[in-house]
């Protein structure tokens, strides 16, 4: 790691080093003449995180010429020290039992957050600026995970948008999206299985995430496509800068580009909102980076809070973590309800989703009384296609499949359906903002009239 320090073509000019009490002071300084020396640009300083095994506050004028900065509240002073120092690395000197991997994580979110790169012995997390910005205003939709609704969420903000009047164009990004930028006109394409199974057969994922924002949403959308995913959110292969140039191009009031995964669109955009699930474990979420995603957006929308998926001790909880990290950032509650596409009324039905079973009563009840039909089955297993095929062949008596437009719903679930002399409906999975709807939307066009 240490000729990454040596390497003129890096960028670096400003490094301090992070420091604990547990090393013996002599040590910790000859570790850090090692860094100055290795290191072409400026050293400017030392935070201390703590620990008093083997030094104390009282004596680090002793043994450091550079100015150290003594961390007391982690959350508070750690930003402080970053401003004050205002370093592009930091490099990690520090070991348990000061530290240990979920205050490292903490240390690479915050360094994110103020624009610098965080390495140790033998790691980096290195920051790196997105590489287009928007002409159009923008708004980033981000998640601290899959399966939490960003899609959902993508298309019923673009729907309150476009009940504004406003011109909206969706770039989403998946690791099954096109070669090339693909635009697709929601308002202009009877998109039918027939259709999508047709997009399949010649080598499109035609579950897509942009095929399905113009489905449900009827609106304007450009699929593109990832591989690989950082911590920070970061990915390797992208082709979204050329979809955001696509979009600028279209000249629409507002661009909404549309996270994948835990992954992060490359394009710097106006604002951002992250979208977490109330089913995830806070632990998971501040591995991944997740306190980095919470600190850059202005908007955090909490997904599935109901039972049996999440309790109110848990979303509390969730809730007032987030605004340890973010106490300007509102935070909604949501819930999803299935949606069919068309009607399913007097119908026999079968169900394939990528929810989790435990919602296997609440989903059968739901459908069953407000679409007045006879729910005779549910597969779980929509993204794993192996189960998936077996649950199909399982089910006899049914005349319509209602299926989200998601992993396999395409090429197994539609092609299985038409080849059966089925039904296919499409159903959207509609949220529903528990706390505040009025304010959520007013936010929106808020925010829309700040970056316009």
């Amino acid at each position: 790691m240490l000729n990454l320090l040596k390497n003129q073509n890096n960028n670096f000019k400003r490094l301090i080093a992070i420091i604990d009490g547990e090393h013996y002071p002599q040590i910790t300084l000859d570790a850090i003449n090692v860094l100055k020396k290795e290191f072409n640009g400026k050293f400017c300083g030392i935070i201390f995180l703590g620990g008093t095994e083997k030094i104390t506050s009282g004596n680090f004028n002793d043994f450091f010429d550079d100015e150290v900065y003594v961390i007391k509240d982690f959350l508070k002073d750690f930003f402080a020290a970053l401003d004050y120092f205002k370093p592009d690395i930091v490099y990690d000197l520090s070991d348990e039992p000061v530290v240990n991997h979920q205050i490292r994580m903490k240390i690479a979110s915050f360094c994110f957050f103020k624009k610098a790169s965080y390495i140790g012995p033998d790691f980096l997390f290195k920051y790196e600026d997105s590489l287009y910005k928007t002409e159009t205003p923008s708004i980033s939709i981000i998640g601290t995970g899959k399966r939490i609704g960003k899609t959902a969420i993508s298309s019923y903000i673009a729907n309150i948008f476009k009940k504004n009047n406003l011109e909206v164009i969706v770039v989403a990004m998946g690791r099954g999206g096109p070669k090339e930028p693909r635009l697709l006109k929601g308002k202009d394409i009877n998109i039918t299985p027939q259709y999508l199974l047709e997009l399949s057969n010649k080598g499109f994922h035609a579950s897509s995430d942009y095929i399905e924002d113009a489905l449900m949403s009827k609106i304007t959308t450009i699929g593109c496509r990832r591989c690989g995913g950082g911590f920070g959110g970061r990915v390797f292969l992208s082709n979204v800068v050329e979809g955001a140039k696509l979009a600028d191009s279209l000249k629409p009031d507002l661009i909404i580009f549309e996270g994948s995964g835990a992954s992060i669109p490359d394009a710097k955009t106006n604002v951002n909102f992250c979208i977490i699930g109330a089913n995830q474990k806070w632990d998971d979420i501040v591995g991944y980076l997740g306190i980095y995603r919470i600190l850059i957006s202005d908007i955090i929308i909490l997904t599935n809070c109901e039972l049996p998926i999440a309790n109110n001790k848990k979303i509390r909880t969730l809730e007032e973590n987030i605004h340890l990290i973010n106490p300007k950032a509102k935070i909604y509650k949501s819930i999803f309800r299935p949606q069919p596409l068309s009607s399913i009324e007097n119908k026999k039905i079968i169900i394939t989703t990528t929810a989790k079973n435990v919602i296997n009563d609440k989903l059968k009840k739901y459908i069953e009384d407000n679409f007045h039909c006879i729910v005779n089955g549910i597969t779980f297993n929509l993204s794993n296609r192996p189960l998936l095929k077996k649950d199909l062949e399982s089910f006899k008596d049914f005349d319509t499949i209602l299926t989200e437009l998601k992993a396999a719903s395409v090429d197994l679930v539609t092609d299985f359906a038409i080849k059966a002399g089925k039904e296919v409906v499409y159903m959207n999975n509609i949220p529903k903002i528990l706390n505040n709807k009025s304010d959520f939307n007013k936010d929106l066009i808020k925010i829309y009239n700040r970056i316009k």
